[in-house]
């Protein structure tokens, strides 16, 4: 009878295989990430602080951007669905896809915004840690990224509503938001006990690794959102919640580094 595993040799190719194929990705994501800093601190200098006739271009270019964004996303993900059993086609796809989505958002918050330079102001720092997370996703198991979007997402939420709790036109729609936030979360919590029920597995694709701790990631989407909640209900406390999220953020993150290890 013939053995069908794989010897040795053959198990560290594909490991190295596997890992040249994550840090090549790793890099693409920084790149990436690199550029559309660039493209952005570009448009704060013409758009926000350029004079007149230079905001006019940059309102142009930003207005035929979001439609020129628009067709790329639409475009991408429809050609990526019909040509999805070829990976080379569907991973190109996938590509333009992300580019014209972040010309599409990027553009409309940024023409949208325009008031006091929020719109910008904000996607620029939006995009760094979106990379961040990109890369946590890539470098970390996926329970790890799972939990770090959800406490970062949880401690931009606490900080939206502390910054909010004394406007008369944002206070609303940010408590609703919160609400929105939390019931989320509560759908999150249904979705990894289905996971954990089935290895990891969520109608056949694998969202957990199989050495997950799922009481870690109940315990993070329970403290987001009860976080979250006590932000809306009481926006005094934000700042104490800011920093137990901080904490626990950096705590989880050093828990799976470790586990690396």
């Amino acid at each position: 009878m013939s053995s069908t595993k794989k010897p040795i040799s053959q198990k560290r190719a594909d490991k190295e295989q596997a890992e040249n194929r994550t840090l090549s990705r790793v890099y693409y994501v920084f790149l990436l990430g690199l550029a559309a800093e660039c493209y952005l601190f570009m448009v704060y200098q013409g758009y926000a602080w350029g004079t007149v006739n230079s905001m006019l271009a940059w309102h142009k270019i930003l207005t035929a951007a979001t439609w020129l964004g628009l067709a790329m996303l639409v475009g991408g993900v429809v050609a990526g669905y019909l040509k999805r059993r070829d990976r080379k086609i569907r991973t190109i796809m996938c590509w333009v896809g992300g580019v014209g989505a972040f010309f599409f958002v990027s553009s409309w918050i940024i023409t949208r915004f325009f008031t006091n330079s929020a719109g910008i102001t904000a996607m620029c720092i939006i995009v760094p840690i979106l990379a961040v997370l990109a890369l946590v996703y890539l470098l970390y198991q996926h329970e790890c990224a799972l939990s770090t979007v959800v406490l970062s997402g949880a401690m931009f939420s606490v900080w939206l509503r502390g910054a909010s709790a004394y406007s008369s036109y944002w206070r609303v729609p940010v408590i609703v938001g919160c609400v929105v936030v939390v019931l989320g979360l509560a759908a999150a919590m249904l979705l990894t006990n289905k996971a954990r029920q089935d290895e990891g597995k969520l109608w056949g694709i694998r969202v957990f690794s199989l050495e997950c701790d799922y009481r870690i990631v109940f315990a993070v989407l329970a403290v987001a959102a009860l976080s979250v909640l006590l932000a809306a209900v009481a926006p005094a406390i934000t700042y104490y919640l800011m920093w137990a999220l901080g904490v626990l953020l950096f705590a989880e993150l050093v828990y799976y580094t470790t586990k690396m290890m």
